[in-house]
């Protein structure tokens, strides 16, 4: 009897100060053989489509990736099934994914077809004044996380100026030297995949990095204050990974996407996770920490501790407007998935269903 697939959890896309940030083009790497690009509106099936294949692949013991949505974790804008090289992506606005190979490698699966038009049309003006209503409030969401991340800014600031960035480069030196050990320097770089594992979502922050830990996983715990050079030591673990011919999965900071977040060097199994008051990580075994506050000027910390409270404090409420907001969203989102669900041929959705699990699975 098989054994339940392992399941990891992340986000392809997330709500940050930069706005809706997508890494959708890194859901289906070179090792995927067949993409289905899902379409159709709130509530057509896609997540629940999703979760059936998944459901499939787990009771056959096959591993997993769910792509949660930020703006609403329970559902899904992906899954990707390695082990049979196939992966399922919500194509549908805000998302963006071109198909590379449309009807070889990539197929276009309209669930409009599975909707009765005529019956949704007695709600157009309902659907036209929630959907306008539900982009009004995304739109001042991401107005409140453009203001947090400035103010993030401010704190990274001081904090920048009082770390040493000498002993930070050493404490990088030798965290490379630790995991990479003397491999040289490779003819052909390892790919990087760039994702969130980690999001700002209706509910609040939300992480699920404790799916990237395997039984063996080595873990490496960086902590310290935004500033301190988390992201500038996983910067620099990623790209020496890399240059030596290592597969690198790259996870970003949500709040400011052009940070990092964790490191994971699959090939090695390992993984160099930050740790911070907004995503704390958390795991039950005991694992080396690089605590970066040890690198701080005390004296010139103190001076600048009143401006640090007024930035943090400022920074938290424009965090919960917008989280407020997000969560307004997705009242509004559910409100269409009102009028969508009773228009669906459900038996039409099961026997697509079935043809992409004899499809996906053939031979396994």
């Amino acid at each position: 009897m098989n054994q339940g697939g392992r399941i990891k959890r992340v986000f392809p896309a997330s709500n940050s100060g930069l706005g809706f940030h997508s890494f959708f083009d890194y859901i289906a790497g070179p090792e995927i053989k067949r993409v289905y690009v899902v379409k159709g509106g709130p509530g057509t099936g896609k997540s629940t489509l999703m979760r059936r294949i998944s459901d499939e692949a787990t009771a056959r013991g096959l591993d997993v990736e769910f792509h949660h949505c930020s703006s609403d974790p329970a559902s899904l804008d992906g899954l990707v099934v390695p082990g049979v090289g196939a992966a399922l992506l919500d194509g549908t606005k805000p998302h963006i994914y071109d198909p590379k190979f449309p009807g070889v490698v990539d197929e276009i699966i309209n669930l409009g077809e599975y909707l009765d038009a005529a019956g949704l049309r007695e709600h157009s003006q309902e659907i036209q004044a929630a959907s306008i209503e539900g982009s009004r409030r995304f739109r001042s969401a991401y107005r409140y996380l453009r203001a947090a991340r400035q103010i993030y800014e401010n704190l990274e600031e001081k904090i920048k100026e009082i770390q040493d960035w000498g002993w930070v480069n050493q404490e990088s030196d030798r965290l490379c030297k630790e995991i990479l050990g003397d491999v040289p320097v490779a003819r052909k770089p390892g790919r990087q995949r760039h994702l969130f594992v980690s999001a700002l979502t209706p509910e609040g922050p939300i992480t699920h990095a404790a799916s990237l830990i395997g039984p063996s996983t080595q873990v490496v715990i960086l902590k310290g204050q935004p500033g301190t050079g988390k992201s500038t030591i996983l910067g620099k673990l990623a790209a020496a990974a890399a240059e030596r011919g290592y597969g690198v999965e790259v996870y970003h900071n949500p709040v400011e996407p052009a940070k990092l977040q964790h490191v994971l060097i699959p090939q090695l199994d390992v993984l160099a996770a930050s740790s911070t008051e907004l995503f704390p990580f958390t795991i039950e075994r005991e694992c080396p920490i690089i605590d970066l506050d040890c690198g701080l000027d005390l004296n010139r910390l103190d001076s600048y501790q009143r401006e640090l409270e007024i930035d943090d404090r400022t920074f938290h409420q424009l965090l919960e407007t917008a989280v407020s907001l997000i969560a307004k969203a997705r009242e509004g989102h559910r409100e269409l998935e009102k009028y969508y669900e009773p228009n669906i041929d459900f038996a039409g959705l099961d026997r697509l269903a079935e043809r992409l699990i004899a499809e996906i699975f053939k031979g396994r």
